[in-house]
């Protein structure tokens, strides 16, 4: 058996190494189908699985102490959670922000899988190591880098990933709200809209409701390094 260990950084919190071979054993756990909106986990609810999302997505919160919640990550098709160990001390919310299928485990239903299937037991570890490793970046960059650079850091690595050179520029398809971003790269949502408005103004980049447009890449780089007081 051949074993990855290369640990991909995710750009945003949702696309996470896949546990997609929990599928054929969704027959051992517990199944159930959830509307967009309902909540799964309510903070302060005690909780004792894990759970595999079949189909859909899930959005993972945690309680602020003005009584909001801020956004963690989400869980997309063929990824886990673990709601496993959680006291009723807990603040965490999960809530199906599509319509999805879930399907919880015990732990010991994921020993005994575990046991007979090492290959799904390194893509768990994978699964969990991911989720690991990004926020290990991002307390980095919450504690070392600008609100600014955060931001055109984040459209820059997605452009490179995800951009398609068109005519001169680069088009990232995503539905990403400057709101999301902010909660992404730990930025206030207004200080999000005066840093798109300075990349609109400067020519370097435009973002509309389902895409991000990049004119100037290497403006887009050297701005991550400038010094911007917003």
């Amino acid at each position: 058996m051949t074993i990855d260990r290369h640990i991909l950084e995710p750009i945003i919190p949702e696309f996470f190494h896949s546990v997609e071979g929990l599928d054929k054993y969704m027959h051992l756990g517990h199944t159930r189908s959830f509307t967009k909106g309902s909540i799964l986990l309510s903070q302060g609810t005690k909780a004792d699985s894990v759970l595999y999302v079949h189909s859909g997505c899930l959005e993972l919160s945690i309680g602020k102490d003005d009584g909001q919640n801020k956004f963690l990550f989400h869980i997309r098709e063929h990824s886990i959670g673990m709601t496993i160990f959680l006291s009723t001390s807990h603040e965490l919310q999960l809530t199906a922000i599509e319509n999805s299928t879930v399907c919880f485990f015990s732990i010991e239903q994921l020993l005994e899988i575990f046991h007979d299937d090492d290959q799904l037991l390194l893509d768990f570890l994978q699964n969990v190591l991911t989720k690991t490793y990004y926020f290990m970046v991002q307390a980095r960059d919450l504690n070392y880098s600008r609100p600014s650079s955060r931001v055109f850091r984040l459209v820059y690595n997605l452009c490179i990933a995800e951009g398609t050179l068109i005519d001169s520029s680069y088009h990232i398809n995503t539905n990403l709200s400057q709101k999301a971003i902010g909660e992404i790269t730990g930025t206030h949502y207004v200080t999000v809209c005066k840093l798109f408005n300075l990349l609109n103004k400067q020519g370097v980049a435009k973002k509309t409701k389902d895409k991000i447009i990049v004119y100037n890449l290497e403006r887009l780089k050297e701005l991550i390094c400038e010094v911007i007081d917003y």
